[in-house]
């Protein structure tokens, strides 16, 4: 097995060596989200779809504050399409590309049953989807992590991109300062957060702007989910630690993201900028525009 090094780099820290092309080919094939036997759920409860929903939604708020509520979207690393469906509930047209739709396909199939030609399998990163078509939201959760070169990725986002249009980049917030508080002088590659090759790159609250930056967008705006990792600063709330508890902390992500969607707009937003201004979330955003 590759022995991998947590180094660190452009995009805050990244493993090293870098596998291949090959090797990250194989590992999604035979072990990752389009096996049908492998991460997706089957199925989930009202409580979690629901929590999907406030997630995807609070996105849509930042897209509406910056002038864009309508239009085309695209959803690169559509998975099981929960982010599209909000997009449409709220008056998109919706698009989604993956390495594999098994995961849309199973719990939102009326997606691509009633949008035909609008569902694509594929490489995001070498290949420009929809030709001809350009989208006013481009959205990309969890990717770029996973990717050899973020960079080219911007790049290829920013061709999928309407004059005037935003792209929202999502990505976990690694070796953050709280990490460094909870963690103390444990090794990197001590830590269950450094899981290459599934995650090759570690990104901060300092240096997904910087991406953004440095491929050429203007950054509007910046927002992270709830501060799970803040349970682990007490070991009785420590998920790390006792792997029972992590049904707990995820249950209360899902109230806090319920609980933010019955707050005031203003207020909402206010919140989760803030909770990345802070250098906190699990998952950290940027809204970009070209």
């Amino acid at each position: 097995m590759q022995k991998y090094r947590c180094v660190p780099s452009v995009y805050g820290h990244s493993a090293e060596p870098m596998p291949t092309v090959e090797e990250i080919e194989k590992h999604y094939r035979e072990s990752y989200y389009q096996d049908p036997t492998g991460q997706y759920s089957k199925s989930y409860d009202r409580v979690e779809l629901d929590y999907f929903e406030d997630r995807a939604n609070v996105a849509l708020d930042f897209a509406a504050l910056h002038g864009v509520a309508k239009g085309h979207a695209i959803d690169l690393g559509c998975g099981e399409g929960f982010f599209l469906k909000a997009a449409q509930n709220r008056g998109f047209n919706v698009f989604g590309v993956d390495h594999s739709l098994v995961g849309i396909e199973r719990q939102n199939r009326d997606l691509i049953d009633s949008h035909p030609g609008r569902f694509l399998a594929g490489d995001i990163g070498s290949t420009r989807h929809f030709e001809g078509v350009a989208f006013d939201l481009v959205y990309c959760k969890n990717v770029i992590e996973h990717v050899i070169d973020p960079d080219a990725i911007m790049a290829r986002i920013a061709s999928y991109l309407a004059p005037g249009g935003l792209a929202i980049i999502e990505v976990p917030n690694d070796f953050s300062e709280l990490h460094s508080a909870v963690f103390g002088d444990a090794s990197k590659e001590e830590l269950s957060i450094f899981i290459p090759p599934v995650h090759l790159h570690y990104f901060t609250t300092k240096t997904l702007p910087e991406l953004g930056r440095r491929n050429g967008f203007s950054v509007l705006d910046c927002f992270g989910d709830y501060p799970i990792d803040h349970l682990l600063m007490e070991d009785a709330f420590n998920y790390y630690k006792d792997k029972k508890l992590g049904s707990s902390a995820h249950s209360l992500r899902r109230k806090f993201f319920r609980y933010a969607r019955g707050i005031d707009l203003d207020a909402r937003i206010g919140l989760f900028r803030s909770i990345f201004m802070a250098g906190l979330g699990r998952d950290i955003c940027i809204v970009v525009r070209r």
